[in-house]
């Protein structure tokens, strides 16, 4: 059972692109996955309490 709602879920895969974004901006390829470990590290466990499924369109 989540804890927060859907605005929730897309606020925290908003700022998971974000990361991304930034660090492919930075360090090319590499920075990105680097952002992305950065953001499942600081977001998964509070994406994990969300009930609402993924809102990225690439995971429908």
């Amino acid at each position: 059972m989540g804890l927060f709602s859907r605005k929730t879920a897309e606020t925290l895969d908003t700022a998971a692109g974000a990361l991304h974004r930034a660090g492919k901006k930075v360090g090319g390829e590499k920075g990105g996955r680097a952002g992305d470990a950065i953001a499942s590290a600081t977001l998964g466990r509070l994406r994990d309490l969300c009930n609402e499924d993924c809102t990225c369109r690439k995971c429908r």
